[in-house]
């Protein structure tokens, strides 16, 4: 089955016994849009992005064998992820803080860059949060696009492999996301331009990568990117597709 087709019907074909696969998830619609450099930076998600929310959990209810779900801070992801665990009947995310939003004045503010509540704070709202996670790096603003992907990249390979075979949800922002698929590529930033086949994120959209091995001669074998057909409505078609800066100019001309 093709991307497109699986795109088209939602459905993945069911993992192979021994093989790990890795779910890479932007969230939904947000109750408040993001402007660059001017806010709100931190929002909780709307009704449209909490169906999304539960749509993402069916699919992987139905295609996966999630046993591992790290999470972004900031509540829109953390909402989403929230959602996921208690549809599948994990009961608890992890926080991590390495594959947060990327650390820049336009998307995390200016002089005074905003950061997610405290753990502790975050718990009142989201029980689901497993509290004996301790992230692996806590980045501070403000990041190059290459220090953010080389820092997304290399924590999401270290969690991979810390719960293979098992397979894992990452659910993050659209710049963090795509530094983890270019790094499960084995490409860097400066590399990828022409080269990736991740695509500008859209709301809601699913990466898969998987391989069937841990170590250094393991590799990643992209399945699906950036699909939507788990989505309903018109967000099946992608909307408010994302890609980093450096990566514009070659979207455009692929007609993005």
């Amino acid at each position: 089955m093709t991307t497109a087709s699986r795109e088209e019907d939602g459905k993945s074909p069911a993992p192979a016994e021994g093989r790990q696969s890795i779910y890479i998830a932007r969230y939904g619609l947000p109750e408040t849009p993001l402007v660059e450099g001017v806010g709100p930076f931190d929002m909780n998600l709307s009704a449209e992005g909490t169906q999304a929310a539960h749509e993402l959990a069916r699919h992987l209810h139905e295609n996966a064998r999630i046993k591992h779900i790290f999470t972004s801070p900031f509540k829109r992801a953390l909402h989403t992820a929230s959602i996921v665990s208690q549809d599948l009947g994990l009961g608890k995310v992890n926080v991590e803080d390495g594959i947060t939003e990327w650390q820049s004045p336009e998307l995390v503010g200016g002089e005074n860059p905003y950061k997610p509540p405290s753990l502790i704070d975050l718990l009142e709202n989201f029980p689901e949060i497993n509290p004996k996670w301790e992230p692996m790096c806590r980045p501070e603003p403000f990041e190059t696009e290459e220090e953010m992907c080389t820092r997304a990249a290399r924590v999401a390979r270290i969690l991979a492999d810390s719960c293979f075979p098992s397979d894992v949800l990452i659910v993050s922002h659209a710049p963090c996301n795509i530094a983890i698929g270019l790094g499960l590529e084995g490409l860097d930033l400066k590399e990828a331009r022409g080269r990736t086949k991740i695509e500008p994120w859209p709301l809601g959209g699913l990466t898969r990568f998987t391989r069937d091995s841990v170590g250094e001669s393991s590799r990643w074998e992209l399945a699906e990117s950036c699909a939507t057909g788990h989505l309903s409505g018109h967000w099946r078609e992608g909307k408010q597709r994302w890609t980093l800066p450096a990566l514009r100019r070659h979207v455009q001309a692929r007609g993005w």
